[in-house]
């Protein structure tokens, strides 16, 4: 059904839409005020019918595909929006019909709920496919939220429980798991293109001239600017200082850096949320900084921020399970994606053509290593950790109060921190060796000083409070939830307790709590069946 006829039946106006987007066609739509669900339910190139008016609508809608928003009731648009939908492509058109009658009009007249379901697109950075899974538990057992099982021989991630640390991705033998990420070929949607390499980028290269001569080679893949993430890393780096000068804030602080560990302090330790840095990541500062630049020099192009990313939990910021976070990224590109073409253009430039680009100083180069944040703040009184493992158990330690005098904790759910990433190309060991030559070329150039000061405080402040999740709560009642704790008890009690994964579970303890919650049941264990 074209655009133009849909927009006739529900007597809509046209916000935004060229005659080539009018002349668009749709075979579905979703209607909903909440984006948590859009995203889960929606097929791509649908229309979205909404009553909610805010940006966050049509970033929603670009990470899902959905190439029309209607927004239904009368609501008043804002300028910001409109302008929003047009930078993205998006048609945005407005009725006075409600969600319901505009459901009804175009129901009647043949659009469609798109034909996905849950288990078929999960709202996470992570992409499985069952063609490749042969259902051998690997995944499952490494899991630290027991976020996935085996149903009907084949791996299921359940969205709400995925921290996107992207250890599947790291033990599946059949690399059925992969990340949802943009590729090189997305850079045509834009007229003006920043590039955005996190540190760790620094680390996969062997043996190049300057940070200048690699930061040349990666612009040359086809961006117009260059913004390194260590820019951001410096200005929180900064302000952590003052904070912890300062002694406002409940010790030890823990670091925010990524991502995946922030998910994981919702779920499974919300006591330790007060201990968070209340700081983004730095990409998400450098971005929102690069995109003000841009905007005001370049005001009539349409400006497209890109992160060259070295890991999933580095994407899970502008996509979460519980509601969609505001970002000033547009795509993510894996390392290993663009890593040949960087290495095909370091081969080629030739020594006059190489730019001055690098813009921070070696604080913000040593954030990607184990203890390179916590190096910055001037204190001893700190320890670094990394790989998931190994966090859950500090973060145990914080909780039983068996952790005294420390001032800060920094935490990476990759081995290695970023150099570990899934996206990576070279192994952490590597990485650090690569990266040395460059840290020391910034160590001589401009000594241990910050090159990038924050201006307001403010700027560094993450856009929402992190709030606890309960997904591993039995049940939203109290009582209830006792109850099935209770049951669960008891059928424990009764399982092999050999943690075999026969089951689909990753131990008996979780294939205990999936049949209390009556998605399984005690005679899918085989040893329990034979008794």
């Amino acid at each position: 059904m074209e655009l133009k006829t849909i927009i006739s039946m529900i007597n809509g106006k046209v916000l935004y839409g060229t005659e080539e987007i009018l002349r668009r066609k749709y075979a579905y739509a979703v209607a909903s005020d909440l984006m948590s669900n859009v995203m889960l339910d929606t097929a791509d190139d649908s229309i979205l019918i909404t009553s909610l008016v805010n940006p966050q609508v049509i970033r929603a809608s670009e990470m899902m595909n959905i190439t029309c928003i209607i927004i239904t009731c009368g609501k008043t648009v804002t300028d910001s929006m409109i302008e929003l939908a047009a930078n993205r492509n998006i048609a945005l058109v407005k009725t006075d019909d409600t969600t319901f009658t505009v459901c009804g009009k175009l129901h009647s007249n043949g659009l469609r709920e798109g034909p996905l379901s849950f288990e078929d697109k999960h709202l996470t950075s992570i992409h499985l496919d069952p063609k490749r899974c042969i259902g051998c538990t690997h995944c499952a057992r490494t899991c630290p939220t027991e976020a996935i099982r085996i149903k009907s021989g084949k791996a299921v991630i359940s969205a709400e429980r995925c921290i996107e640390c992207g250890m599947c991705i790291k033990v599946c033998p059949r690399h059925a798991n992969s990340p949802v990420t943009d590729t090189p070929d997305c850079l045509g949607e834009y007229d003006y293109r920043i590039a955005i390499p996190a540190s760790a980028f620094f680390g996969q290269f062997h043996n190049i001239k300057s940070r200048n001569h690699l930061l040349t080679a990666l612009k040359k893949v086809g961006f117009d600017e260059i913004y390194e993430e260590a820019i951001g890393a410096e200005m929180i780096s900064y302000q952590l200082r003052k904070l912890l000068d300062s002694g406002k804030r409940k010790l030890p602080l823990i670091s925010a850096g990524c991502p995946s560990i922030l998910n994981l302090i919702q779920i499974r330790f919300p006591n330790l949320m007060e201990h968070v840095v209340d700081y983004r990541p730095p990409v998400e500062v450098v971005a929102s900084m690069a995109r003000r630049e841009a905007e005001r020099k370049h005001p009539d192009k349409k400006i497209g921020i890109f992160f060259i990313a070295p890991c999933t939990a580095k994407i899970s910021f502008i996509k979460e399970s519980d509601e969609v976070v505001e970002s000033d990224i547009d795509k993510m590109i894996a390392i290993s994606d663009i890593y040949k073409q960087v290495l095909r253009n370091l081969e080629e430039i030739a020594e006059d053509d190489i730019e001055d680009l690098e813009k921070a100083g070696m604080t913000g180069l040593r954030w990607p290593s184990p203890g390179g944040e916590s190096l910055s703040l001037h204190t001893d009184d700190f320890v670094a950790v990394d790989g998931i493992d190994k966090v859950i158990d500090i973060f145990e330690k914080i909780e039983d109060e068996k952790l005294d005098g420390l001032a800060f904790v920094e935490t990476e759910a990759c081995r290695g921190g970023c150099f570990g990433g899934s996206l990576a190309v070279e192994n952490s060991y590597s990485a650090k060796a690569n990266i040395k030559p460059i840290i020391d070329e910034a160590k001589e150039k401009y000594g241990d000083r910050i090159m990038n000061l924050p201006g307001e405080e403010d700027e560094l402040l993450r856009n929402r409070p992190l709030c606890y999740r309960p997904v591993l709560q039995l049940d939203e009642d109290l009582n209830v939830s006792i109850k099935k704790m209770e049951e669960m008890g008891r059928v424990l009690s009764s399982l092999p307790g050999i943690d075999c994964g026969v089951c689909g579970a990753p131990n008996c303890r979780a294939f205990a709590e999936d049949i209390v919650k009556g998605l399984a049941t005690e005679r899918e264990c085989i040893l329990y069946a034979v008794k």
